[in-house]
């Protein structure tokens, strides 16, 4: 991958260089031919080639170590994508303020980033039905592993190997697949089994319950203008579920990023994922903009891995506080969130 990115900007930068060189060769030819020409003509013409040789070294990339966060085969952004997110442009002025206090500022949030399981959609339902799922097909292709290693014990063998396999303790998808290799191997049973049995689990992980709020919450923000994105502990592949594929700008999982919330890692490539966003509309504008962590909001419902995580990366902290019923003053000075809502459509109220 790292040599095709540099074959990839070899090609980009010598497309820029023939750019910029005929774009000299036909100004200078303009002044030669209309010496007392319009320079606005001349100004505006400069502006439009700048644009093009930008969009042309652009078009269509995506840094091969971003691209697994973005939608498959999902180049650039879609259209009616692309305008809406050109928005920010026109209100980055205002929106762009520098934020000292750390204190909730919605005029300066340009992106939010959410949680999934508990925060989007039902995470304990799901999981316990995922379980269920594969549990059963071990039982009907696999019974002396079942019997020996029923839903407790299996889950005491993978929560085992994260303090024994320490490398891939962030990653529930390796785990799962290592447990039940040991579990068929010890079983007498053939542990090509385990690929299989993994997708019990995998497939029924993806029929999610959406929480009332969801949906509408996130189209509320997309059509705000506001970068969407989520970042997740779990395994769940975001485009794999039909109602919300459409919903998300990028997604990151723990496994995918190296470590769980609340490790940096996580919410550094969100960063990384907006910028790279914002780079690819910014194609449409000759406006300079920088997003700053103090310009995304990271929402969730866990205390320590989302508003402590978020918090020592430098982002914004909203805690999802659902069912909750303490006083909101007392939620906030609990969590340390710089806001604290009990719904998503709360949320969207305060951005």
């Amino acid at each position: 991958q790292r040599t095709h990115y540099i074959e990839d900007n070899g090609r980009q930068l010598t497309e820029m260089t023939i750019g910029a060189v005929i774009q000299s060769l036909l100004v200078f030819s303009f002044f030669v031919m209309f010496p007392g020409g319009n320079s606005q003509i001349v100004r505006s013409f400069s502006s439009k080639m700048r644009i093009r040789q930008r969009t042309r070294a652009k078009k269509g990339s995506c840094k091969p170590s971003l691209s697994r966060y973005f939608p498959p085969g999902e180049a650039l952004l879609p259209s009616p994508r692309r305008k809406v997110l050109g928005s920010i442009f026109e209100r980055a002025n205002e929106r762009l303020e520098v934020n000292p206090s750390r204190s909730w500022d919605k005029n300066a949030i340009l992106a939010v980033t959410f949680d999934l399981d508990d925060t989007i959609w039902k995470g304990s339902d799901v999981i316990m039905k995922a379980n269920e799922n594969m549990h059963n097909w071990i039982k009907k292709n696999a019974p002396t592993c079942s019997e020996k290693y029923n839903p407790q014990a299996f889950r005491d063998l993978m929560y085992s190997l994260k303090d024994s396999i320490p490398s891939i303790s962030h990653n529930y998808t390796a785990l799962r697949h290592k447990a039940l290799q040991i579990a068929l191997a010890e079983t007498g049973s053939d542990i090509v089994l385990a690929d299989i049995a993994l997708e019990q689990f995998v497939s029924a992980r993806h029929e999610v319950e959406l929480y009332d709020d969801s949906l509408r919450a996130l189209r509320n923000l997309r059509e705000k203008g506001l970068i969407v994105g989520a970042v997740t502990n779990g395994n769940a592949e975001i485009w794999r579920i039909e109602s919300l594929k459409e919903m998300f700008d990028f997604a990151i999982r723990a496994e995918d990023a190296g470590e769980r919330k609340p490790g940096s890692a996580p919410f550094d490539l969100a960063m990384q994922c907006c910028r790279h966003l914002l780079d690819e509309v910014k194609l449409d504008s000759d406006q300079e903009l920088k997003l700053g962590r103090e310009n995304v909001l990271h929402v969730g419902d866990s205390i320590k891995d989302d508003v402590v995580g978020a918090r020592n990366a430098g982002l914004i902290s909203a805690w999802l506080a659902r069912d909750s019923g303490e006083e909101r003053s007392n939620l906030k000075k609990e969590s340390g969130a710089d806001c604290v809502v009990i719904t998503l459509d709360e949320l969207c109220s305060k951005l």
